[in-house]
């Protein structure tokens, strides 16, 4: 049996439409005509517009069709068609809140339920253990989510005792809001034709807090993620609302997740629009998933579900004809011209009162930085990333170097100034980080989790040294040792060396005693800081960085916010968690590298320890050539 072909998305010149087109999925879309097969033949197609992630969501499914049907023996899943039947089918009677009637549904619509419910194992459990949920608002979410809970509570807990099912969010008050509509929707069920006797066999009673069986004591629940006291129930159905929210601390996640371990058939759903702190983990986890179904060679986290529609880019605010990528419900005909109208006036009003932002998020689904704070653009920093191999031997760079201390990574950003084809001066940025795990008694899971950032993915890539020290602690002859190898192995010529003036430490007087390399002190207080922070930022924004796909450098971008004095600027050091260590070795060496094509630069030379003071190696051979002719 032919398997089917493994491909790699992050490739150079591999893009999905390409990779779609130059395979044969007639046989799949022939076996399967249900609405979720179908949405994604028309997404795929280009029949329907939508953004990057939810079309590779769709190719994702019709591939994932293509090896069930050839019966792939690593892949145990399968969709079986008549679960997708029966949750549309309760979809039909499960009536809106407002009409108390059943609404249609759309494709995408029907889709999400399709998918949540319709994917198996082979033991016929759900493959999705997660599901991460993601639209702009007023696209009727809530809905879905009451189907789904309801169904799962109703239907598929049918003949089950002591089961536990979730619904959470981040306040009280926002917990509240979307209870209120899960217990109209019982209600309404209640008092249906379809459901009423279910409730009276089974007594279910709707109240404020719960909506429970006294008969088979299962229950739904509603707790606010402030309650934190998740870890006592074992949840069979999980629905986290406003995931995105940074006010969420992700530590009730995993409670949830602990506890369904031990119940079958479990899934947790998480649902929210984008917010303006683009480093939560809601976003960074849509992140790592996009690139896990990218390499759809590898076949990891199979149990996991992304659905995202949201804008592509910034850009796309200028063109109405593509929000639809971020609001499907404009598909409606009988909506699309009034929906458009309102959203164009909104965004007019935002960008007239300054708070566009709010817009991006909320309207575009768009995760974006808190104009306040930021230090960078989530434009500017995803698109310094390049897959294109750089080749820094031999060349110029400047180092800038952060020496951190307690639980704070020791960082070397290795800054190099090239020339693009079109004579642009750009600045080729590389970095690789220490990380202790002193505080964490020596456990990098642990220090992985309260930083967000993989230090262990980052290793295997070159760009970390996680702490072999019994103590957990940086040691910096590790440090010195590696960055004159890194020197030495690609021969680089290192113009300065600029570190924190008021951190002299161990490496400073290694490279002092033992180097040639030109030293530069850089005080880090606002007079100081404040022309490379504010360069750093003009480089980034002018498009004239670029970095390899690094998580430790992205991770540091993002988590980087400005204070203000009098017209100067700094990143915020005061803030421990941030983890901006990168970003302060950058600026470091930006101080500069941007004078790296002027005729001067800021700092007297330092007198080196050679009798032969400043001159060049070519200078110092012409010297014996000429005064040792023999």
């Amino acid at each position: 049996m032919i398997p089917v072909v493994k491909i790699d998305l992050t490739k150079k010149g591999v893009t999905l439409e390409k990779v779609y087109h130059e395979a044969d999925y007639d046989d799949v879309f022939k076996k399967y005509r249900d609405p979720a097969t179908t949405y994604a033949r028309k997404v795929l197609s280009g029949e329907i517009l939508a953004g990057y992630k939810i079309r590779l969501a769709m190719f994702r499914h019709v591939r994932d069709l293509k090896r069930a049907e050839k019966g792939e023996t690593d892949f145990p899943f399968h969709y079986d068609l008549d679960q997708v039947k029966m949750i549309l089918a309760f979809a039909m009677i499960c009536p809106d809140v407002d009409t108390g009637k059943p609404l249609p549904l759309m494709g995408w619509q029907q889709m999400i339920l399709a998918l949540t419910v319709g994917w198996r194992r082979v033991d016929n459990q759900k493959r999705f253990n997660r599901v991460l949920l993601s639209i702009a608002r007023t696209n009727g979410k809530t809905y879905i989510v009451n189907i789904l809970m309801l169904y799962a509570y109703l239907v598929e807990g049918d003949g089950q005792f002591n089961q536990d099912y979730l619904y959470s969010s981040i306040t009280s008050e926002q917990t509240n809001k979307g209870w209120n509509y899960i217990m109209l929707t019982a209600n309404r069920l209640k008092a249906s034709e379809y459901f009423k006797s279910k409730f009276v066999n089974d007594d279910i009673v709707v109240q404020e807090m719960s909506i429970r069986s006294k008969k088979n004591r299962s229950k739904i629940i509603k707790m606010s993620n402030l309650a934190g006291q998740v870890d006592s129930f074992h949840i069979r159905l999980g629905v986290e609302d406003e995931s995105g929210d940074s006010r969420k601390d992700e530590s009730v996640t995993g409670k949830i997740t602990s506890g369904m371990m031990q119940v079958t058939n479990h899934q947790l759903i998480q649902i929210s629009t984008a917010y303006n702190d683009a480093n939560v983990k809601f976003r960074t986890d849509q992140l790592a998933m996009t690139e896990n179904i990218e390499k759809d060679y590898l076949r990891e986290r199979d149990d996991f579900l992304l659905l995202v529609w949201e804008q592509d880019s910034l850009k796309e605010i200028e063109q109405p004809e593509t929000w639809i990528k971020s609001n499907p419900i404009l598909g409606l005909a009988d909506k699309h011209d009034s929906m458009l109208l309102s959203m164009k006036s909104e965004r007019d009003n935002k960008m007239a009162d300054g708070t566009i932002q709010d817009f991006y998020t909320r309207n575009m689904n768009f995760w974006t930085v808190d104009k306040t704070k930021k230090f960078l653009d989530i434009d500017d920093i995803e698109g310094a990333v390049t897959n294109e191999p750089f080749d820094m031997d031999g060349r110029d760079v400047y180092v800038g170097f952060d020496y951190s201390i307690a639980n704070d990574n020791t960082s070397l950003v290795f800054n190099f100034p090239y020339e693009a084809d079109d004579g642009t001066h750009m600045h080729y940025l590389y970095q690789h980080s220490f990380v202790p795990t002193a505080a964490v008694n020596g456990n990098i899971s642990l220090k992985e989790k309260q930083d967000g950032i993989p230090y262990r993915k980052a290793e295997k890539l070159g760009y970390a040294s996680i702490s072999q020290l019994a103590t957990g602690d940086v040691d910096l002859d590790d440090v010195y040792d590696w960055l004159m190898h890194f020197i030495d192995d690609h021969q680089l010529n290192v113009i300065f060396f600029i570190y924190d003036k008021y951190r002299v430490n161990k490496l400073i007087q290694q490279l002092d005693t033992n180097t040639d390399m030109p030293l530069v002190p850089l005080a880090q207080d606002f007079l100081h800081i404040s022309e490379p922070t504010a360069a750093t930022r003009k480089v980034f924004t002018q498009k004239r960085v670029k970095y390899a796909d690094d998580p430790i450098m992205q991770a540091s971008l993002f988590h980087a916010i400005l204070r203000e004095d009098n017209n100067s600027v700094a990143v915020d050091k005061k803030k421990a968690t941030l983890k901006i260590d990168v970003v302060d070795a950058i600026i470091d060496s930006m101080n500069e590298a941007v004078l790296h094509w002027e005729n001067f630069n800021g700092h007297t030379e330092k007198v080196p320890k050679s009798v032969f003071g400043n001159q060049s190696n070519e200078q110092v051979s012409a010297w014996f050539k000429d005064s040792f002719s023999f």
